[in-house]
């Protein structure tokens, strides 16, 4: 093969190239599907829920628990709904205060989300409830994921909101007292009178502040996202993850080929010409390394 033929059939690979750049922009996204499900499938699991909150503490802290659990695609909705209708089921000491779900359909993982409110002594009880197994599953089919707890401490704010509420409620008293006075001017009870309600209406407010802060500091926010995962264990675990969202690890790796040819078509007369030109130049630069040999006449 000379160097003409060589230059001639460059062009034919470049055309190549774009399917198989295609290929493997699908592969890349199927293969962090992949790593990311083993990744959670090979994640150890976080010590045992303990909650913070002591008794008798001075500091006046608020806690928020985030927890990830982790179960099988057809098991989300399921535990969504035992977490959910225990919160309903205890409406005394639980407050539900968001709840949503998320379906697949597919092209995506399952996942859902429940947000409640339980004073001190019903956090762990309900931490467990919905880190466990239903009836019928085994005990690898949940997985805690994930745990974190978060404090805010509260302890300025209760202060100033109870030094504030003293102050008013002083006022409030000598503003009465002035009021019940004999020798009142009709002018002097009416400025009084606006001045009472006004205190009053702000008295209203930092007692509802006050409460809202106390039963921050009296309750615990609890918040638990299910997400799939392959919670058994097991050398194919990976494997049966992927083997399950085969349908939509295809379509979107079809998805993402797709894309890439619409993304580069305008492309396509650029890299064709550039291909062209390339092969102008090198025929040119072998002409000129290789002159054509002039035949002698005899």
């Amino acid at each position: 093969m000379n160097r003409g033929e060589a230059a001639g059939r460059r062009p034919r690979g470049l055309w190549l190239a774009v399917p198989v750049l295609a290929l493997l922009a699908g592969c890349s996204d199927s293969g962090r599907e992949a790593d990311g499900a083993m990744r959670m499938a090979q994640a150890p699991a976080p010590a045992p829920f303990v909650s913070a909150a002591r008794e008798g503490s001075t500091a006046k802290l608020a806690y928020r628990h985030d927890l990830t659990v982790g179960l099988g695609p057809d098991r989300v909705a399921p535990h969504f709904a035992a977490a959910r209708d225990r919160c309903l089921n205890e409406a005394a000491t639980c407050t539900l205060l968001n709840s949503s779900i998320r379906d697949g359909n597919g092209a995506s993982p399952p996942q859902a989300q429940i947000e409640v409110r339980l004073p001190h002594a019903a956090v762990a009880p309900y931490v467990a409830f919905v880190t466990a197994p239903l009836p019928g599953e085994a005990a690898g089919d949940v997985v805690l994921i994930e745990q974190a707890t978060r404090a805010e401490d509260l302890t300025a704010s209760i202060t100033d909101t109870g030094r504030r509420l003293a102050q008013l409620n002083d006022y409030r008293t000598r503003l009465t007292a002035l009021a019940e006075k004999p020798d009142n001017r009709a002018e002097d009870l009416i400025k009084i009178a606006g001045e009472l309600a006004q205190v009053q209406s702000q008295i209203e407010e930092a007692e509802g502040t006050r409460r809202g802060l106390d039963e921050r500091v009296d309750t615990e926010i609890v918040t638990v996202d299910f997400r799939t995962s392959r919670a058994r264990a097991g050398a194919f675990a990976p494997v049966q993850e992927v083997w399950a969202r085969s349908g939509p690890i295809l379509g979107e790796s079809a998805a993402s080929a797709l894309r890439f040819t619409v993304a580069s078509l305008p492309w396509l007369p650029i890299v064709l010409f550039a291909a062209l030109l390339l092969r102008l130049v090198w025929r040119i630069r072998r002409k000129r390394a290789h002159p054509a040999r002039v035949p002698l006449e005899p």
